[in-house]
């Protein structure tokens, strides 16, 4: 076989594989696959575009609702939610000293049961404020990795440093599983993946693709929304704040693996 016409093979075979279709995407250390995935890639955002056209057409909804726990009430308001130059800005308004502290979240508008979720994402530098990534049913269907930005670095009176990693509990009256793991980076220094892999029985947590620790307590069996926010209360043992300047946590792209099979069938990306 001539070079060109062996090249000319490897070109068309590549091309051929490039546009198979993928029937399930596989995650290492989990046994059996998703169906689908997807990527939503903000890194071409530019600064004044439509942050809520943006994230309706990839299957996102901005919140626009108040939360009435902790020492001062806070509200997702879609004004502070914005793409800015390769990123969508969260942004946590300076509190004035008195009323609502006000914040940012996003949605998704599907619906899910188990999936792989990883968020691109460079912490505030701000503190007093919760940054949060997470799947949310109801109060007793939750899995949580969220960062303190009072606390990154530093323990504070009640709250030690690191990033937390909590399932909450399933039922009224029992206890939520929470895990911190400690930073050995800055994450406002510069964007890091955050994942999540919630499988049966299962949640894993990573950064950066290094496994950080696991929980099998509290695995929620329901299906529901994963969620994007920025915010605080003023609770000084876990968000503290609010912050008296404009607060910003910026995600470059969210990568959503999920439609969990325990088989494998098909044609299989990793």
């Amino acid at each position: 076989m001539s070079s060109a016409i062996y090249y000319s093979f490897i070109l068309f075979s590549g091309l051929v594989a490039a546009q198979q279709k993928c029937d399930t995407y596989t995650v290492p250390n989990l046994a059996g696959g998703f169906r689908s995935r997807q990527f939503i890639d903000f890194s071409t955002a530019k600064a004044g575009q439509d942050a809520q056209q943006l994230l309706s057409n990839n299957g996102l909804v901005i919140s626009d609702w108040d939360v009435s726990d902790g020492p001062i009430t806070h509200t997702f308001t879609p004004k502070n939610v914005a793409l800015v130059d390769g990123a969508v800005a969260l942004k946590v308004s300076a509190h004035p000293g008195s009323g609502k502290s006000i914040g940012a979240e996003f949605v998704t508008t599907a619906e899910f049961k188990y999936a792989s979720v990883r968020t691109v994402q460079k912490s505030s530098n701000v503190p007093g404020v919760c940054e949060g990534n997470f799947f949310f049913k109801n109060d007793y269907a939750e899995i949580d990795f969220e960062i303190l930005t009072s606390s990154i670095s530093n323990d504070t009176e009640c709250v030690p440093a690191g990033i937390w990693a909590t399932t909450q509990p399933l039922a009224p009256g029992e206890t939520k599983k929470s895990e911190i793991y400690p930073f050995t980076f800055d994450p406002r220094a510069d964007f890091h993946e955050y994942r999540i892999d919630w499988t049966p029985g299962l949640t894993q947590f990573y950064i950066d693709g290094k496994k950080m620790g696991n929980i099998t307590e509290n695995i929620p069996t329901v299906s529901g929304p994963w969620m994007w926010n920025a915010w605080s209360n003023g609770d000084p043992c876990w968000s503290a704040g609010p912050p008296t300047k404009e607060s910003t946590t910026l995600i470059r792209s969210i990568e959503i693996i999920k439609d969990y099979s325990t088989t494998v069938t098909g044609n299989v990306c990793p």
